[in-house]
């Protein structure tokens, strides 16, 4: 699908309620929330009277706070914010499945206070439950995944961390506006690079 703005364009026109430019901006968002949707809702569909569609209109909220909230100014991607305020409302939906779940486990002790760190108790427990060494190794691997995408181009290390978070060539290419052939190109490329980061 070929757009005619780009999203801080169609940001800028819904700011002045054009309500063809937000249509535009959900056309273009819909595989994205579409997959993340689906990717939630298979954690949590062993659930009696779950539904996907119900995780959607969630995303669909997801991304209302993030047009309402979007601050150019903070030098932070318009599709990396939609994909992070995305990502909370649909793990704050999937807590309160649980907690409606697990009500006589939730009231004996409740995981959700919040801590001194500002988190939930929940949020700092690791789920599945996993040894501290085992955090460890993963938070190392985190910071290699990181330097190793600092090392890229502006273009690359956008591609990169889609791909890295389960994108498919189609979707980056309709989120970047950049053709899908440019995408399998620059894949290619960061393989190689990577090749040679880990040598």
């Amino acid at each position: 699908m070929k757009y005619n703005q780009n999203d801080y364009e169609l940001l800028y026109l819904i700011s002045e309620e054009d309500e063809d430019a937000k249509e535009q901006l959900y056309k273009k968002y819909e595989s994205i929330l579409r997959h993340i949707s689906k990717s939630m809702y298979e954690s949590c569909k062993k659930y009696n009277g779950v539904e996907y569609e119900d995780f959607y209109q969630e995303a669909c909220f997801g991304l209302e706070k993030a047009i309402k909230s979007f601050d150019e100014q903070k030098n932070i991607l318009f599709y990396t914010y939609v994909i992070a305020c995305v990502r909370n409302q649909l793990a704050f939906y999937r807590r309160s499945i649980t907690r409606k779940k697990d009500i006589p486990l939730n009231s004996a002790q409740s995981i959700y206070q919040e801590a001194d760190s500002g988190l939930t108790y929940e949020e700092m427990i690791p789920s599945p439950f996993k040894t501290p060494y085992e955090v460890c190794e993963e938070r190392e691997v985190e910071k290699k995944i990181r330097l190793f995408q600092n090392q890229l181009s502006f273009l690359d290390a956008c591609i990169f961390e889609l791909r890295y978070n389960g994108f498919q060539y189609k979707e980056i290419s309709e989120l970047l506006e950049i053709p899908c052939h440019r995408v399998s190109h620059c894949i290619q490329k960061i393989k190689r690079k990577r090749l040679y980061f880990s040598s």
